[in-house]
């Protein structure tokens, strides 16, 4: 048990919330119907220091506003939390579309922007792209779709090839060597597919059967062959799968059952009890943990999942200018990385990005870490963030 905070301490962290407060609401809020765009310094800059200014392009209006929106405010926090003097955040709406993307591309570029955070979207990011790359400059694209990533156009994104590529590697380590598979359809079922059939030939193991989603019957028949099911749905689909599988008798206590960070939901077991002590790769939740506090004190409300990638992309840029570094791809690639939010990371020549993930395990009253994440890539260097 950890002794009680002393009162100094908790009068500490107060203060601290007050001020991250302070700092965030002196700025105006999002307006879609005027000219006037916020813009994100800290306080006190030094007379004849130039700004670096950094554009995050996020959908402000749109069906997506509210995800914008929480964007901004987490890299409002990353702005305040990182403390440098000459930066300058440039909130740019993309509306939700591949003009409006392009569109506030070229604007925040005529700004001065140094560096583009986002879009969120694939389509959106197609569409900027070229803009960047024209400019020379770079982009940290928030999105999954790891086909747009090449050298100076990095995908941040929670890209599904490396959560498969740890669990199967952590499932290997614990004895399971006979696997079996549902394949969710589309493009991002052939990514994960594909991604799993090469980790299990690469160690050694043998995929026993793969089978189309509703078409689980064959792998509850062969169930006594098989020591693991890899799952990498979620929501509904997850759902009603589980309640096939069970329904057709497959012990969920011996078959363990592998995911991805799809499954990475606070309270999931309380709706799919079939998934208890099934295992999936995330990013530890201590780091996370801290920020979602700090949002929720500084705003009154929780942010959506996908903010922390805004917070980890605007830091990163952050602490970079806070040690005098041009925002080059030589600095943004980086090989100790970068530690954010959502844990241990670091950017490829190619444009790809590699996580330090953990394997958590699902349980109650909350999910677990079994196997922690890396704590560092290489031998950690002054700029970590």
């Amino acid at each position: 048990m950890r002794p009680a905070p002393s009162a100094t301490a908790e009068q500490a962290r107060d203060d601290a919330a007050q001020r991250r407060i302070a700092y965030v609401t002196q700025y105006p809020q999002w307006q879609a119907d005027t000219r006037q765009r916020p813009k994100l310094s800290t306080p006190s800059l030094p007379p004849k220091a130039q700004n670096v200014k950094v554009a995050l392009l996020v959908p402000l209006t749109g069906n997506s506003a509210p995800l914008g929106e929480a964007m901004v405010k987490a890299a409002q926090m990353a702005v305040f939390d990182i403390g440098v003097n000459n930066f300058e955040l440039l909130p740019r709406d993309t509306q939700g579309t591949p003009q409006g993307a392009a569109a506030a591309a070229r604007e925040a570029l005529a700004s001065g922007a140094r560096l583009l955070i986002g879009p969120v979207f694939a389509a959106e990011v197609s569409a900027a792209k070229p803009v960047a790359q024209k400019a020379g400059v770079s982009m940290l694209a928030l999105s999954t779709d790891v086909s747009l990533a090449q050298s100076g156009i990095y995908v941040l994104g929670f890209a599904p090839a490396p959560q498969v590529e740890r669990i199967v590697s952590y499932a290997f380590e614990r004895g399971k060597t006979r696997f079996a598979m549902i394949v969710p359809m589309g493009p991002y079922g052939q990514i994960v597919s594909d991604t799993f059939r090469r980790a299990v030939r690469h160690l050694g193991g043998q995929i026993v059967i793969e089978r189309p989603v509703g078409d689980t019957g064959p792998i509850v028949a062969a169930q006594d062959e098989i020591d693991a099911l890899f799952l990498p749905v979620g929501g509904a689909q997850l759902k009603s799968i589980l309640t096939n599988l069970v329904q057709a008798g497959l012990d969920v206590q011996r078959v363990k059952l592998l995911g991805t960070g799809l499954w990475d939901e606070p309270h999931i077991v309380q709706e799919m009890p079939a998934l208890s002590g099934a295992w999936f790769p995330a990013a530890e939740l201590s780091s996370r943990a801290a920020f979602l506090k700090a949002f929720e004190e500084t705003y009154g409300a929780a942010p959506l999942r996908l903010a922390t990638l805004a917070y980890d992309a605007t830091a990163l840029a952050a602490v970079l200018t806070h040690h005098g570094l041009a925002l080059t791809q030589s600095t943004l690639t980086m090989q100790t990385g970068f530690a954010g939010v959502d844990g241990l990371f670091r950017l490829q020549q190619n444009g790809a990005i590699e996580r330090g993930l953990a394997v958590m395990e699902i349980s109650k009253p909350e999910n677990i870490v079994i196997n922690p994440a890396p704590i560092q890539f290489t031998p950690q260097d002054e700029h970590t963030m």
